[in-house]
């Protein structure tokens, strides 16, 4: 418990907060501690009356679920300053996903079963209560145990808390709650968000006073839409048919914008003027959309320091990505296997392998916003995007290349010197280095990103119409069909919100051949094959969650590019994955045996796929490479490379 706790301890009765309005500041921020304070204890007593109605006999499935329910309330109640103040004490112990995991930050390989309410759930709704007694006494005591420990960690509430805790809090309700990600079996996701709901608007309602004298409008816009988001949830409690669009339109994307503009304008100081940059999460929080395009900090996942970037290092970078140069025999580029007029894909099942030496291992994922993960590749074995280049430039059947032999070649061409050289004028090191060339691509893949398709234009306003199918298939996407437990919102990749710094991986069972008679599982084992100390048996078949941006023109798809189309994509997981296929997959992690949609659902589930589309001012090709004097024969390289 204290090594991972690494917490500080705050002495409440000390300053809490100074600023123009500390009268006011001091006073909500007391009492919003002691209503946290108290909303904690609410979920301690109701864990602990639950744990009565376990080992007694004539306590039936439906009045411990009854129970349980109680318990996820008073939890829920609590979660949106616990979540802020300690994520990770809340994921791996109160309400992480119910799968085992690797415990990071170890000497050898150490795996963590999964626990809390999660767990619970899934043990409660889905499974033999009889049969799982046992466990639920154990999980639900291991909870308790947990819970007690953390009463002595204390957090100072302040208002710059409280407004960034609400507002990190309606991400996570729209892209967790509502999506049923934190419910495996209960379905209870709009209840759970109502009460946090009501939460947050209890303290809020706390500061209505001081909104009014910052904007009195804005403020009774805020309090209105935030009293009508809750009303309308209390009249649409079906899962399946919420319209999660109107929520997004209406009330997630408005309230989120409002509560940032009421902050800025209240003199309460704002994150970043609190935290260095090295400790800023990657979202950003002077975002004023979930869909903006700045909605989320590239260099939070990249080794490249932002002081060290710039345009022309950008350039320097397309310019390395299209030139053969850097491969063994002078003829295959980056865009070898990521085409621009394909969303940087290249339309195989595998890529060609250099020499035509049969195909590489897997199928060439979309670059375009690739860079808003933890990992790359689809084993996830690189750890940063700089990493994943190295990891090309040296494979066999890529570039058969070493880095020194790289930049050795480059520093043949002095154009190539001149724009290394203006590129890297305040980086202290060689400017034709392994870490330049790449830092040098890793700036220029990470500029292939963008949230302007149609849809994020429609979310953001900036577009009045959506088609009716696209929007009955996002609907379909983040709810009934569960799309969007998997692909979170708003990349639609495995980023994990509403902090997004972790990268999650599946086991979807994908077969060799899904056109086959009997398809049996295709051979490559994933995750468990890619880093050591992840060669775990729950990540044997386990691949990274890819975007399901620009999809429409990056078939074919999955890992190996076994599925032609999305129509085909989405029949496998209809039937259930590899297990409905007919597999034994231990450790398949799709949330569900199968999938009831209709072909109309399926087809508005496309069509939603199809709107986010967006390669506009990405698909730019050199028109000209630089020139070796040294090497004529070099000079009859081609952009982009032959094959």
């Amino acid at each position: 418990m204290k090594k991972v706790l690494t917490i500080t301890l705050f002495i409440l009765t000390a300053a809490i907060f100074t600023t123009a309005f500390k009268n006011t500041g001091e006073q909500n921020s007391i009492t919003v501690y002691e209503r946290q304070q108290q909303r904690f204890e609410d979920f301690v007593s109701e864990l602990n009356n639950f744990s009565r109605f376990i080992p007694d006999n004539e306590t039936t499935a439906e009045q411990l679920q009854k129970q349980f329910l109680y318990v996820c309330e008073k939890y829920k109640a609590w979660e949106y300053l616990a979540e802020y103040h300690d994520p990770e004490f809340i994921k791996n112990f109160v309400n992480g996903a119910p799968l085992p995991r690797i415990v990071p930050n170890t000497a050898n390989m150490e795996t963590s079963e999964p626990n809390g309410l999660q767990v619970l759930d899934e043990l409660i709704f889905s499974g033999d209560f009889e049969k799982n007694r046992t466990t639920i006494q154990i999980q639900t005591l291991n909870l308790k145990n947990q819970l007690e420990e953390y009463r002595m960690v204390k957090h100072a509430v302040y208002d710059r808390v409280v407004f960034e805790a609400v507002r990190l809090e309606l991400i996570r309700i729209f892209t967790l709650g509502l999506t049923g990600f934190d419910v495996p079996a209960s379905g209870r996701s709009i209840n759970d968000a109502i009460v946090s709901l009501k939460a947050m608007q209890e303290d809020l309602l706390l500061y209505e006073k001081f909104f009014d004298k910052v904007d009195k409008d804005k403020s009774k816009e805020f309090y209105s839409t935030f009293k009508s988001f809750i009303y309308y949830l209390e009249q649409h409690n079906d899962f399946d048919n919420l319209d999660r669009l109107h929520v997004l339109k209406t009330y997630i994307n408005p309230l989120y914008a409002s509560l940032l503009y009421l902050h800025q304008q209240s003199g309460v100081e704002m994150m970043h003027e609190t935290v260095s940059k090295s400790l800023m999460p990657p979202y950003n929080n002077m975002a004023d959309n979930l869909f903006a395009n700045d909605i989320l900090d590239p260099f939070k996942y990249i080794r490249l320091s932002p002081s060290l970037a710039s345009d022309k290092m950008t350039d320097l970078g397309r310019l390395l990505f299209f030139d053969p140069i850097m491969s063994k025999n002078l003829k295959r580029s980056c865009a070898s296997c990521h085409h621009p007029d394909k969303a940087f894909t290249d339309g195989l099942p595998k890529s060609t392998a250099l020499d035509f030496d049969g195909t590489v291992n897997r199928n060439a994922p979309t670059l375009i916003n690739c860079v808003y993960s933890e990992r790359f590749f689809h084993d996830m074995r690189a750890t940063s995007l700089e990493g994943q280049i190295e990891h090309v430039l040296s494979n066999r059947k890529e570039f058969d290349m070493e880095m020194l032999d790289i930049v050795d070649r480059l520093k043949e061409s002095k154009e190539y010197n001149d724009r290394f050289e203006e590129a890297f004028a305040k980086y202290s090191g060689k400017k034709i280095d392994p870490a330049t060339i790449a830092f040098a691509i890793s700036a220029y893949v990470s500029s292939l990103r963008g949230f302007n398709s149609d849809f994020d234009k429609y979310v953001r306003g900036e577009y009045v119409h959506l088609n009716e199918s696209a929007k009955r298939g996002f609907n379909l996407f983040m709810g009934k069909a569960v799309c969007g437990t998997c692909h979170f919102a708003p990349v639609f990749n495995g980023t994990v919100p509403p902090l997004y710094k972790e990268s999650e991986s599946e086991v979807l069972g994908v077969p060799a051949d899904p056109y086959a008679k009997k398809p049996v599982i295709d051979p490559d084992r994933g995750r468990i094959a890619g880093r050591l100390k992840e060669a775990a048996p729950f990540f044997e078949y386990s691949f990274k969650t890819p975007t399901i941006r620009n999809i429409a023109v990056t078939a074919p798809y999955m890992h190996n590019g076994s599925y032609k189309t999305l129509e085909d994509v989405l029949d496998f997981y209809k039937k259930g994955g590899g297990v409905g296929l007919g597999m034994e997959l231990e450790h398949q992690t799709l949330p569900f045996d199968s999938l009831s949609l209709n072909k109309q659902e399926i087809n508005d589930i496309i069509a939603f796929m199809k709107t986010l589309t967006d390669t506009a001012g990405m698909t730019h090709v050199p028109q000209t490479l630089p020139a070796f004097t040294g090497h004529p024969e070099w000079n009859e390289r081609k952009v982009g490379g032959e094959y």
